[in-house]
């Protein structure tokens, strides 16, 4: 061989095998398809897999998600699926698909790959009235069916709420009473006046409206006093002390269960709170009673509260709330902006399974004022004034101002000057940001959303979270 022709040669079987090596990095480098269907991603056995250009998928799997009744017949080979007045028959390796009967041009045939028989996925949605889209950058495939899904609502009950939950009640699945807390001797109190938390006139009739609208019911505990947190859960004696009084209110009261709320825990508190949680858990599961938590939040890259174990409160609890508001109520910005909540979800589903998170919605803003902060609400139009609370629609029709939308955050954005000549500045949740956090909740298959609280909710705010989805009873 001649040395130019050897070096030819030489030089095609370097790049051969640079090519080589380079092949495995770039195939790496290409993302898995992905399917959602009304927001929720389904997880099949066997991937989907795109051949013809055309996306096949597990026949099983996505014709029980979109309602289908599927049958395979093993001696002819044939899938037949049923929805309402809708049949589809496929034979594996035939061009032609029959729906009602009718022949269907097929551009790619079922096959069996991995012992598992796939579909074309778009005929096979878009058969039974589904829309079908394809995001070709993220090789995300989302079906819609047109079927609303159904999530877990619950709502905070506090002070003013009465009005809103009468008015709403239709709205929820579950309602959460704050209305006991620990006091100074380690006991649960229904009668803290100093932070009012206690028992409102007239409470019993709300637990049985609730009950008889197939609404479950848990008492909230709730603590914020970090030193009465260290003295309940000090002992194995004091934790169980604190566990039956819960359970004796439970039972006296006939809740479904409890949520507890206990608040700026000490990170050396961390493993007794496990604990505590773990023997609640044991105790209420033995008498068929739910156990859940409000958590203070956190992301991958700030974990303002180290004394909350995700992983070990997860698996100990029927669900939990993510307290994704009032990021830092000291300063004027956003306090619970998509952006930041969707990375509060990521944390969270990193460690506690996702259908046992529910994600909380503050609906309600600050105005800050030289550095004093004031709660601001839309009003629910109920015609009373809030203790402690302003009004944002009033607001901008005194002072002449209009409310935007943050590009970001998603909240609305209002700034004013006062008669005494003070900026003022507010930030707060819009239909705009709660309609991102509801969908929210369906791309990631979260089990639903929590409402702080009942008495800031207004028309808006139910429309926007019923176009998504509705309460699961």
């Amino acid at each position: 061989m001649k040395p130019e022709i050897k070096g030819i040669f030489a030089s095609l079987l370097a790049l051969i095998f640079a090519l080589t090596a380079f092949l495995p990095a770039v195939m790496a480098a290409v993302p898995p398809i992905k399917v959602f269907i009304d927001g929720q991603e389904l997880v099949f056995d066997v991937p989907p897999i795109i051949q013809n250009n055309r996306t096949l998928v597990p026949f099983r799997k996505i014709g029980e998600s979109i309602g289908a009744a599927v049958n395979w017949d093993n001696k002819t080979r044939t899938i037949t699926a049923n929805k309402g007045t809708t049949e589809v028959i496929l034979k594996i390796g035939s061009s032609t698909a029959y729906v009602n009967g009718a022949p269907v041009k097929l551009d790619m045939p079922p096959i069996i790959r991995n012992n598992r028989t796939l579909v074309p996925l778009r005929f096979f949605s878009e058969a039974f009235g589904a829309s079908v889209l394809w995001q070709s950058k993220t090789r995300v495939i989302r079906i819609d069916t047109g079927q609303k899904p159904s999530k877990h609502i619950l709502g905070y009950y506090y002070s003013q709420s009465y009005e809103d939950f009468m008015q709403n009640h239709d709205k929820l699945s579950e309602l959460a009473v704050k209305w006991y807390t620990i006091d100074p001797n380690g006991d649960i109190t229904d009668n803290d006046t100093t932070r009012y938390i206690l028992t409102p006139q007239g409470y019993k009739d709300v637990i049985e409206y609730a009950k008889g609208n197939q609404i479950k019911t848990y008492m909230l505990l709730f603590e914020s006093n970090k030193d009465r947190l260290q003295q309940v859960m000090a002992t194995q004696e004091t934790r169980l002390r604190l566990i039956n009084q819960i359970i004796e209110v439970i039972e006296k009261e006939g809740y479904d269960g409890v949520n507890i709320d206990f608040e700026y825990l000490k990170v050396d508190d961390k493993e007794r709170f496990n604990q505590f949680i773990k023997e609640l858990y044991i105790n209420l599961k033995a008498k068929n009673k739910t156990i859940s938590l409000s958590l203070p939040v956190k992301t991958e890259s700030a974990d303002w509260w180290p004394g909350y174990d995700y992983e070990t409160l997860g698996k100990y609890s029927d669900f939990v709330v993510l307290m994704a508001y009032d990021k830092n109520p000291a300063v004027a910005e956003p306090q619970s902006g998509i952006d930041w909540v969707e990375q509060v979800v990521d944390y969270a589903i990193a460690r506690i399974p996702a259908s046992k998170v529910m994600l909380g919605i503050g609906n309600y803003g600050y105005k800050w004022t030289s550095g004093k902060r004031t709660n601001t609400v839309v009003p629910t139009r109920i015609g009373k004034t809030v203790p402690g609370i302003v009004f944002a629609d009033e607001l901008s029709r005194k002072y002449g101002f209009e409310f935007n939308i943050d590009e970001k955050s998603g909240l609305a954005h209002g700034v004013y000057m006062d008669e005494d000549g003070l900026e003022n500045e507010i930030w707060m949740e819009s239909s705009f940001s709660v309609d991102a956090k509801a969908k929210l909740v369906i791309r990631k298959g979260l089990r639903g959303i929590a409402l702080w609280r009942l008495g800031y909710s207004n028309p808006d705010f139910w429309s926007t979270i019923n176009r998504n989805f509705k309460p699961l009873k």
